[in-house]
């Protein structure tokens, strides 16, 4: 089963400039754990609240830093038309929750995340039982 219709549509996306104090927020109020870095109309990296937790763990203050500040990792990117298997190796192999999703032209679609992979795998389950 390709990812496509299981990818989260409605993706949060944040700056580079944005501060982490308010990126952090976006992510909660959203209910989500992971927010889109957006440069030049193009995903550039992936913010999670498990980053911005390391930060205030380490006694920095996430008002004075930027998203770009603490997004650090290579940013891997998939198309909708991979498999669910896929991408379960590339987010084991890679270590992400979150795969960001784009089109052909390299534009945000949407985000993969754990979950989704999750109800992809119970959906198959269940048409297959």
């Amino acid at each position: 089963m390709q990812i496509e219709p299981l990818v989260s549509r409605s993706a949060l996306v944040v700056k580079k400039s944005d501060s982490l104090h308010d990126a952090a927020v976006a992510m909660m109020e959203r209910g989500v754990g992971s927010a889109v870095v957006i440069s030049d109309g193009k995903p550039s990296g992936i913010i999670t609240d498990r980053d911005a937790l390391r930060v205030i763990a380490r006694g920095a203050d996430p008002k004075a830093l930027t998203v770009g500040d603490c997004v650090k990792r290579a940013l891997r990117t998939v198309t909708g038309s991979i498999d669910m298997v896929e991408a379960a190796n590339i987010m084991r192999e890679t270590g992400f929750r979150q795969l960001v999703v784009v089109d052909d032209a390299g534009v945000l679609a949407g985000v993969f995340s754990m979950r989704d992979l999750v109800v992809g795998l119970l959906q198959e389950r269940t048409v297959t039982a």
